[in-house]
């Protein structure tokens, strides 16, 4: 299998989703997938679902992808995070939400099955770095693959288990660890790393803000939370 990197939670944050796919250019990987959550909290969703159609990433539905496309479920986001979604919706072109609305809910290539959340409950399941060992082979098992790659937390890790991988990449757009630098990872066939890398965030905080979005957003992405 060809080198590939992962990418996921771009959260409407070009400036850093630009940066992320220079970086992967740069690094000489030419294949792309996306783990969800295209939109949701920051400022450019329109301009991050056309770039990853013209760059013709791979990508699979998140939570947040869904209810700005539909409102489904939008009492389960924080008050921030509802926001938001309104704000999406209002903003998203209608070809923009056709394209998340066909993501598939997961996608299986190879040995490797991507998903958002997880195998289980592939919007809303949360898989942590300090996740049970037991449950993370609990969802190996279920999809009957060397390797897990799943998004939705924000919070990049690599765990090996008997020879098989659960990769989240963290997030591009919204980074939760501590680490205000956008995240992705990279998989060379059974080996995988997480890459950092910094990007203006003042621009993207100063977007936010332009939209009339919560300022929490724009001050959390300063902090990586």
């Amino acid at each position: 299998m060809e080198k590939i990197a992962i990418i996921s939670d771009i959260h409407s944050n070009l400036e850093a989703l630009k940066t992320v796919l220079k970086e992967i250019r740069n690094l000489g990987i030419k294949k792309i997938y996306c783990c969800g959550d295209i939109v949701g909290y920051g400022p450019e969703p329109n301009e991050c679902v056309e770039l990853i159609a013209k760059k013709n990433i791979p990508s699979i539905m998140g939570n947040h992808d869904i209810a700005c496309v539909s409102l489904q479920d939008k009492e389960s986001f924080t008050e921030f995070g509802q926001k938001a979604i309104e704000w999406s919706n209002n903003i998203l072109t209608e070809q923009n939400k056709r394209f998340l609305f066909n993501q598939p809910k997961n996608l299986v290539i190879d040995n490797i099955h991507f998903v958002h959340g997880s195998p289980v409950h592939y919007l809303w399941d949360r898989i942590y770095p300090d996740t049970s060992e037991s449950e993370l082979n609990r969802f190996l098992n279920k999809v009957n693959k060397d390797i897990l790659i799943i998004g939705h937390t924000h919070y990049p890790f690599v765990k090996e288990l008997n020879g098989k991988l659960v990769i989240n990449p963290g997030s591009v757009g919204q980074p939760r660890d501590g680490d205000c630098r956008a995240s992705f990872a990279v998989l060379d066939s059974k080996k995988a790393e997480i890459h950092r890398i910094s990007y203006i965030i003042r621009k993207t905080a100063e977007n936010i803000k332009k939209a009339g979005l919560p300022e929490n957003l724009a001050e959390r992405l300063f902090k990586g939370e």
